[in-house]
């Protein structure tokens, strides 16, 4: 390819004037001397001379008017032109050519980071540069494309994982939320409905007790009102007997005294049995029970909203001699060897543990704390008066509600024996939540949101509570309030 490309570049030259070095234009011969040469170069260089002129190249003594068109040299020039635009072209393919000399791009200048020409490579622009052939350079780069090519083409493939992933957790979590939608219309239609029926019941209990208690008054007043007119006309015949004569009055006196003897007893009749007004406090009883549960439901759905993120930081007056907090009382690491601190009471002096200083008496908290993969430590809830000496049982009875890390193992710290966790993947950050009126402490992968353990119906007993934390070794990582 190299020998074509020479003898292209010869036969270039033969179709180049030797008066312009460019290709002929309208070339013509003289037949003298048999030289070749543009129509219009012969015209400038003889000028005004007339007659015998010599030949530009050979000098040799020729006449003006004896020029002869060269149509050969014409058509043979065009396939010249052809040629030459196709050796560019392939030039070109190759590595290109030289913009300024038009050379082919043979080289590469390590300094401008760009392909140039043996002219180029001799020129002052690129002095002391260091120069390789350009497929060397083509090699080296190209290399070098593909080392970051394999780096995206894994970043590409961890970023279509994580598409994947998302995707997945995104249509897992909305099924999770529409298994809830439907659950909680029908819990709340089973409610509904329960709810109507205890309506209609105690509506029915109560048009019941209204009846019997109409017809009792019905009933009793019917009486009164027979007694009641008894009365009357006893009263009426003994009014009229007292203002009779005494010989009126006196005879058949006997029989009005019995009439007053033969009457009913006066005595106040019992209406309504105590069964009666049982029954109509068995339904204040049931109306006040719902007006509890409502309330309850009120305070619990309003409590819930109310859960707020602790902003806990470390307490060093509790922290363990071992222990070594940040200067903004975020982490914690464990020291080559105990720091000479004051054995105040506060201070734990066996366990390597440390209490937050947030306190907690009411309300919903929840704070995240970054645990790593390796170390042994434990998270939780501590009652403000647990014990700061010797060492301390980890259990709810002894006043902590924690999670252990041990080796490989997570534990939760319950009595008397700790529970295992059965975890899918080690969790990197932990989420300790307290719900101090519900009883309930628990605990989460922040990251995941895969709840781990939960320690339910604990009373508090309005007893203060604070962040606990225990380290006995941290292998890569402190542990670090989020």
């Amino acid at each position: 390819m190299a020998a074509a490309g020479g003898h292209i570049q010869n036969l270039c030259d033969e179709a180049t004037c030797s008066i312009c070095l460019e290709y002929f234009k309208d070339p013509v011969i003289i037949p003298e001397c048999g030289h070749n040469f543009c129509r219009s170069c012969l015209v400038q260089c003889w000028g005004k001379l007339e007659g015998e002129v010599s030949c530009p190249q050979c000098r040799e003594t020729v006449q003006q008017n004896n020029l002869i068109p060269n149509r050969q040299l014409a058509n043979l020039l065009q396939l010249i032109k052809n040629l030459s635009v196709q050796g560019r072209k392939e030039e070109e393919r190759k590595g290109g050519v030289c913009e300024e000399h038009q050379e082919p791009l043979k080289l590469f200048c390590k300094v401008h980071e760009a392909p140039i020409c043996v002219v180029c490579d001799r020129s002052r622009i690129h002095e002391n540069h260091k120069v390789i052939p350009l497929k060397e350079a083509l090699e080296e780069y190209k290399g070098e494309i593909c080392s970051h090519l394999e780096i995206l083409r894994k970043e590409r493939e961890e970023i279509l994982a994580y598409q994947a992933a998302l995707d997945k957790e995104s249509k897992d979590l909305l099924k999770l939320t529409e298994t809830e939608r439907l659950k909680t219309v029908e819990k709340f239609r089973e409610l509904r409905q329960f709810l109507e029926e205890q309506e209609k019941r105690l509506l029915t209990h109560v048009e019941e007790v209204e009846k019997e208690i109409a017809g009792r008054r019905d009933e009793q007043l019917a009486g009164l009102f027979r007694k009641l007119s008894s009365l009357e006309r006893i009263i009426q015949e003994m009014e009229e007997k007292r203002q009779q004569p005494a010989n009126e009055l006196l005879q058949d006196v006997r029989r009005t005294l019995e009439r007053y003897e033969e009457r009913e007893s006066p005595e106040k009749p019992l209406a309504f049995p105590p069964e009666l007004r049982n029954r109509i406090l068995e339904s204040c009883d049931l109306n006040r029970l719902m007006e509890n549960t409502v309330k309850q439901w009120e305070d619990a759905l309003l409590y819930r909203k109310q859960i707020q993120k602790a902003n806990v930081t470390l307490d060093p007056d509790t922290a363990h001699p071992s222990l070594i907090l940040s200067e903004d009382r975020k982490s914690l690491s464990r020291g080559d060897k105990p720091q000479a601190l004051p054995d105040n009471p506060e201070r734990f002096n066996a366990w390597p543990s440390v209490l937050g200083r947030e306190a907690f008496t009411a309300g919903r908290h929840f704070w995240e704390v970054t645990v790593g993969s390796g170390g042994r430590w434990a998270l939780g809830v501590a009652r403000k008066s647990l014990q700061r000496k010797g060492v301390i049982p980890l259990s709810p009875e002894r006043g902590v509600w924690a999670v252990w890390k041990l080796g490989e193992e997570y534990l939760a710290c319950t009595s008397p024996v700790s529970s295992p966790l059965s975890l899918r993947e080690k969790p990197r950050r932990m989420r300790v939540t307290l719900d101090y009126e519900g009883g309930r402490v628990s605990f989460s992968d922040a990251d995941s949101g895969a709840e781990l353990y939960t320690f339910s119906g604990a009373s508090f007993s309005g007893e203060t509570l604070l962040p606990f934390f225990l380290l006995w070794e941290n292998y890569k990582t402190p542990l670090i309030i989020s």
